[in-house]
């Protein structure tokens, strides 16, 4: 016996939805052959100072520089050495690019591409480019798309996700330590958000976040929260055009508590960038505080329960609030968040409308009469 359906306008009307479905396939699609030209091209058409990272590893690769202890360059050099990616530098920025784009598959679901708002798809678009400009090197970033990718999948299994926390760890101890500060909040924000009853409830809890890392850095580490951050900025030569400074002077307690809070917004919303009158500053600038905006207005759907947005969630107000720390400038930030795009849009795909709408639980109950009939 089949079920039919006595109102059957549906199968000759025509779907309004698909021809913009249509449209949201081939942006994607066009942004991915842009960044794996630009991949392809990269040494060629992108400026000199992208590459200095890369410069330094090959180093190690090739075995010119050696670290007598440990070092995230000698260990990141290491890495490319005993995969053999070392030896391929022709092949290794395309073949990057198409990871970082398998990443963003894993994420988002190819079918799920048709549910995203064009928001989401024009920074599923701009994610795509920014992975062929950042990801088309050797650099340090590319051993951080597994654990991206195994984050991803660890929201259908918590046994991947002990995975990835193992992995998360390895990755602290050799590459970058700031990491244990990321998966501590990420594990708090993780079993918390489920119990919340409004995403309101983020921002205290923030709040409160920042004060703790404020109390650790000057009890365990005797620095301010930001030391590591100017450190680097008074160390290094380079374009200041876009650094990252504290909006108060002081090391007081409260001081280090509302800088921390101000420069995370300063990073999350870079007005200053938008109208710097430089177009690649205002085109950052836009992509990063859309990428905010949509994770803030997403939240109000993630919080209070189970479900595929809590794991991305947890782990992007984790990493946005340790990156405050340490981030000298923002083209440090974009480059270090950019195999982390992948988990953004994981977030913005699950709670798109038809994403929700897969996850909501559907009562049934009997057709109404003149409606159906069997036979």
């Amino acid at each position: 016996m089949t079920l039919i359906d006595g109102r059957r306008d549906h199968e000759t009307r025509p779907d309004p939805g698909g021809h913009l479905d249509a449209i949201k396939y081939w942006l994607v699609l066009v942004a991915f052959t842009a960044g794996a030209f630009i991949a392809w091209r990269s040494h060629a058409i992108l400026p000199p100072k992208l590459f200095l990272d890369e410069f330094i590893i090959r180093r190690f690769i090739s075995g010119e520089l050696q670290s007598d202890g440990p070092s995230s360059y000698g260990t990141t050099g290491w890495l490319y050495r005993v995969t053999g990616l070392g030896s391929i530098p022709d092949l290794f920025p395309l073949l990057a690019f198409l990871v970082f784009a398998g990443a963003i598959v894993v994420g988002v679901g190819w079918r799920n591409i048709a549910g995203m708002s064009f928001p989401a798809i024009g920074l599923t678009a701009g994610s795509l480019l920014l992975g062929g400009v950042y990801l088309s090197q050797y650099s340090k970033e590319f051993f951080v798309l597994p654990l991206a990718i195994l984050l991803l999948l660890a929201r259908r299994s918590w046994k991947l996700e002990v995975a990835w926390l193992a992995l998360a760890l390895l990755y602290a101890t050799h590459v970058r330590q700031y990491w244990f500060l990321v998966i501590a909040i990420y594990l708090a924000l993780r079993f918390v958000i489920p119990a919340l009853r409004s995403a309101w409830w983020l921002v205290p809890i923030v709040l409160v976040g920042f004060l703790v890392m404020v109390i650790v850095f000057e009890v365990f580490l005797g620095t301010s929260l930001t030391f590591f951050r100017t450190d680097i900025n008074n160390a290094l030569e380079y374009d200041r055009s876009t650094q990252i400074d504290d909006v108060l002077p002081g090391d007081a307690i409260p001081v280090q508590w509302l800088n921390g809070v101000l420069v995370m917004l300063w990073m999350a919303f870079p007005v200053w960038m938008i109208f710097s009158g430089d177009l690649v500053q205002l085109l950052a600038g836009v992509f990063m505080a859309v990428c905010w905006v949509l994770v803030i207005d997403r939240a109000r759907f993630v919080v209070g329960r189970a479900g595929p947005g809590v794991l991305p969630l947890a782990f992007l107000i984790a990493f946005l609030m340790v990156q405050t720390a340490f981030e000298p400038d923002y083209g440090s930030y974009l480059r270090h968040i950019t195999p982390q795009l992948p988990i953004f849009l994981a977030l913005f795909a699950a709670t798109a409308r038809r994403g929700r709408d897969e996850h909501r639980p559907v009562a049934t109950s009997p057709a109404p009469a003149g409606q159906g009939v069997l036979r």
